[in-house]
């Protein structure tokens, strides 16, 4: 055997350690997160059949618990019971409102966030296809990664097609600065009454607070009148007084059905932010203490 043999046959020879080549310009913390997310999109359709025998298990599991209660003579818990999928309603309705969720702030987030902010535009999507009156939306700056985030992670939900919903890359330019209105947690003025023919701008951005006046800044600069949901009067937050995306369209979808900022925020708000309004009246549905959550994908804030 000769010596070169000796030396690769040999358990005890050190293998050397190549140092990944990390590009120019980038973090070794960003460049870890981008191999996290390559590995991530390598195994995707293995972690989605996980998912979906986890979920078939968890369907033979549930059917097996109601045919026990079944068996027994005793009712099936709530829970057991399968929820009935959403329906439009019947006397759906176009409310004459304008909604622009404007991702101009995209370069300012970081890779979680707008994962967070795309799933917030999905929601609001859902909101207004199945609300009573819909409103038309559109998603404007849609130029950069928060496009890349739809055209890879969310290609199967045919998001180009959604009805009552438009992507668009150009920045949004109003038509009538008259007729519309940027809202903003940091305005003075308080948003009263939402009216059709009006187009109002939502700050599609996820901060966690890191930027202060950031819509309002930018609003100002466009000259457009800026105001505030009148949140301090109906819920509690022990933060900002800051709402996601999706909050916010529901909030305003839901007011157009029934005029009343109070009942739309008890119906769209988790009832652990509600508060008693100023009068000390009970609010409509409020029972005490409640420990309802709600979706923990929710609790992203961002700066509308």
């Amino acid at each position: 055997m000769s010596e070169s043999e000796q030396s690769s046959a040999s358990p005890n020879v050190e293998q050397k350690h190549v140092k990944p080549v990390i590009p120019e310009g980038m973090s070794k913390s960003a460049w870890k997160k981008e191999q996290k997310r390559l590995r991530f999109a390598e195994r995707k359709s293995e972690y989605q059949q996980i998912r979906k025998e986890k979920k078939a298990r968890a369907r033979e599991n549930r059917r097996a618990k109601i045919q026990e209660y079944v068996e027994k003579g005793q009712e099936v818990p709530d829970e057991l019971k399968q929820r009935r999928k959403q329906r439009m309603p019947e006397d759906q309705s176009d409310s004459g409102l304008k909604f622009v969720i404007d991702c101009d702030f995209d370069d300012l987030m970081t890779e979680k966030e707008r994962v967070s902010l795309s799933a917030q535009i999905t929601r609001s999507y859902s909101s207004n296809r199945f609300a009573k009156q819909t409103a038309e939306c559109t998603v404007s700056s849609f130029n950069k990664l928060l496009k890349k985030r739809f055209e890879e992670g969310l290609k199967d939900a045919n998001w180009a097609n959604w009805d009552h919903f438009t992507f668009q890359e150009e920045e949004f330019k109003p038509e009538d600065k008259e007729k519309c209105i940027y809202l903003s947690s940091d305005s003075t003025e308080v948003l009263e009454t939402l009216e059709p023919g009006m187009t109002y701008v939502i700050g599609g951005i996820v901060d966690k607070g890191r930027y202060k006046n950031l819509c309002k800044d930018k609003a100002e600069k466009m000259g457009l009148v800026t105001k505030r949901l009148p949140i301090d009067e109906y819920i509690k937050l022990s933060g900002r007084r800051v709402l996601t995306t999706t909050h916010v369209v529901e909030l305003m979808l839901k007011w157009m059905e029934v005029k009343d900022w109070r009942l739309a925020f008890n119906s769209v708000l988790p009832p652990r932010k509600l508060i008693r309004d100023r009068e000390e009246h009970e609010l409509p549905g409020w029972t005490g203490d409640k420990t309802q959550e709600g979706n923990d994908e929710d609790e992203d804030e961002d700066e509308n």
